[in-house]
């Protein structure tokens, strides 16, 4: 009997660990799917635009850059000091006008008599550029320019393949007001110098582009991406002030002659630059116009190196780029020191005879006979050359070489501006320091500052002790009028207590009432301040002195800090500090009512300004 063999069919199972495995796959799978959808969400949120344009870009039969507007610079009251002003390319489409012969004789024929163009030149540039859709024959114009041909365009409609690029050209409407401050921009529309450079990515905004293209049902089509016009800035100028400074500087220039003349006007609690100019304005509207500084003889002779170096010395900023010997107007900081750091009190009463014998070099007070005894504060009063000497050598090199650091006399002081140069490395460091330097950098000489870092640690000791970084930019708002930034002071460092504060405001105050500084007084107002006069070099020699003077106003409550600087004017008595004090003077006269500031002078104080015959401190007169 034949037996027959049944199969038993295999039973397949899953174990565990494959389960496990392709629960895995299954979850790395549906991940690596998220992920690319997220991808491709975030790629058409944020490239779309990038990525849509780039494939119209091989489509498209006309492709048409939207210029942005660059943001506007105003003064802290909003007026305009730089804005972009819309004008217009004329741009020709051979292909669109050769397309049909109608159009040819109409087009062309506008197109001359509206901008000046003959027939023939037009119609020989359209042949020679059949294939092209961008031919541009005239740029720059204005609307009222413009405007003539779209008249006629609008009357016939066989006029075609005309039209107008449009772009923007930088416009500076008060010309050469701040010029050096505001700076300008080169052709291709990027901040050269100034703040333009300085806030250049804020300004810029970005170009839009159009596209004209033929889609799958042979339709024309555009596409507009819309450009991004620039942020525009508010400074902390004041357009008025700057007037002011600037009608005085070009007085003084013409009456005096001198290298350089220099103003800073600043507000000492918050450290916002108020006003800022020099002797070098240049127009803005054409920055590379030397007529008004070299005859035509001289530029015809110019190389193009010398062309460049004239054109960087009238664009550079003297209160930021240029340093000098602050001379007497430093005095008041090695006082400050030798106060905080316990070697001098306001007791202190000093013997002036004329100078001093350090090693071999003989350094002279101004006044050869000597002042005799004086207080501290008739040390500042007189400007006494031997005092100091005595005071900061009992502070010791390493205490007032700390000192000039925490005023931030050897470092950048971080203006926005560009160019700024720190004068760090002109002193030696403490260690390398002889009794005659100590002596001389105590009033100021042999070491270089800029004006901005005097400006600034000058506002630190009349303000309480407190030293603020300057700054020209306190808002940045977008297109559409949003806020973008606000800018708040900065406090970089304390510097002196409350009473040395005082203390050196009185003796400032003193200084004008009946010290050295009288030239500088403002009927109506209590004027504080420091009068200067430092040696160029060999000044038997060559007489060059750097003038100057640095004050504040009102008294109790400093509203404005101003320093003045006059490079050797072309007198006689170039010693005399006189003549920057004259020019403090002229300035707050005017600015100071302007800025409603509120006269604050008693009786006492006029009749001391009356009764004032106190000269003008000369130069250091050292041997060094």
């Amino acid at each position: 009997m034949e037996q027959s063999k049944s199969k038993k069919k295999k039973k397949y199972t899953v174990s565990r660990r494959m389960k496990t495995k392709l629960t895995i796959v299954f979850v790395i799978a549906f991940i690596l799917l998220f992920l690319l959808v997220v991808r491709l969400t975030w790629i058409n949120l944020n490239k779309g635009d990038e990525y849509t344009l780039t494939v119209l870009e091989q489509t498209q039969s006309t492709n048409r850059s939207i210029a942005y507007k660059r943001g506007e610079i105003l003064d802290r009251n909003k007026n305009t000091l730089a804005t972009s002003t819309k004008i217009y390319n004329l741009v020709l489409d051979p292909k669109v006008i050769l397309d049909n012969e109608k159009c040819v004789e109409p087009t062309l024929k506008a197109v001359s008599e509206v901008f000046g163009f003959t027939y023939e030149e037009l119609l020989t540039k359209v042949n020679e550029n059949a294939d092209s859709n961008y031919v541009v024959m005239k740029k720059g114009m204005n609307y009222e320019e413009v405007q003539p041909f779209e008249e006629k365009q609008q009357e016939n409609d066989f006029i075609r393949g005309v039209w107008f690029e449009e772009n923007y050209k930088r416009k500076y409407p008060y010309s050469a007001l701040a010029s050096n401050v505001i700076g300008f921009t080169t052709s291709d529309g990027s901040g050269a110098i100034g703040l333009e450079a300085y806030y250049d990515e804020y300004l810029t905004g970005t170009n839009g582009r159009e596209f004209t293209y033929t889609n799958d049902e042979n339709v024309q089509e555009t596409v507009i991406k819309k450009a991004t016009d620039g942020n525009s800035i508010v400074t902390t100028l004041d357009s008025n002030v700057q007037s002011i400074v600037e009608k005085y500087i070009a007085q003084w220039q013409n009456e005096y002659h001198p290298k350089n003349i220099a103003v800073v006007i600043q507000n000492p609690n918050t450290g916002e630059i108020v006003a800022m100019a020099d002797n070098t304005s240049v127009d803005l509207n054409d920055p590379r116009n030397l007529s008004a500084f070299f005859t035509p003889e001289e530029l015809a002779a110019m190389t193009d190196e010398q062309t460049v170096d004239a054109l960087n010395s009238i664009w550079r900023n003297y209160a930021v780029s240029e340093g000098f010997e602050p001379g007497s107007t430093f005095k008041p900081f090695t006082v400050a020191a030798a106060l905080e750091e316990g070697t001098a009190t306001t007791a202190d009463v000093y013997g002036c005879d004329g100078g001093e014998q350090l090693q071999e070099w003989y350094i002279g007070c101004h006044i050869r006979a000597g002042h005799g005894l004086l207080t501290l504060k008739e040390v500042i009063m007189q400007s006494c050359n031997d005092a100091l000497m005595q005071i900061n050598a009992k502070l010791g090199a390493e205490a007032f070489t700390k000192y000039r650091e925490k005023f931030g006399f050897n470092e950048y002081t971080d203006i926005d501006l560009p160019s700024e140069v720190s004068c760090e490395n002109i002193v030696h460091e403490a260690a390398k320091m002889d009794e005659a330097d100590v002596a001389t950098y105590s009033f100021g000489q042999n070491f270089k500052i800029t004006m901005v870092q005097m400006t600034s640690a000058f506002s630190s000791i009349i303000n309480g002790g407190y030293l603020y970084r300057p700054y020209l930019v306190k808002e940045i708002y977008n297109a559409d009028g949003g806020v973008v930034e606000t800018v708040e002071p900065t406090l970089v460092a304390r510097t002196v207590s409350n009473d040395t504060s005082n203390f050196l405001k009185e003796a400032l105050k003193d200084t004008v009432i009946s010290g050295t500084g009288k030239k500088a007084a403002v009927d109506g107002y209590i004027i504080s301040g420091k009068t200067g006069t430092a040696e160029k070099g060999d000044t038997e020699e060559t007489n060059d002195y750097v003038l100057s003077f640095i004050g504040f106003a009102p008294y109790e409550n400093p509203e404005l800090v101003c320093y003045v600087i006059v490079d050797t004017p072309d007198v006689e008595d170039t010693d005399s500090s006189a003549y920057a004090s004259r020019l403090f003077s002229a300035i707050m006269a005017e600015v100071l009512p302007y800025l409603n500031i509120m006269p604050d002078a008693d009786e006492s104080v006029a009749e001391g300004l009356a009764n004032n015959t106190v000269e003008d401190e000369g130069g250091a007169h050292n041997a060094r």
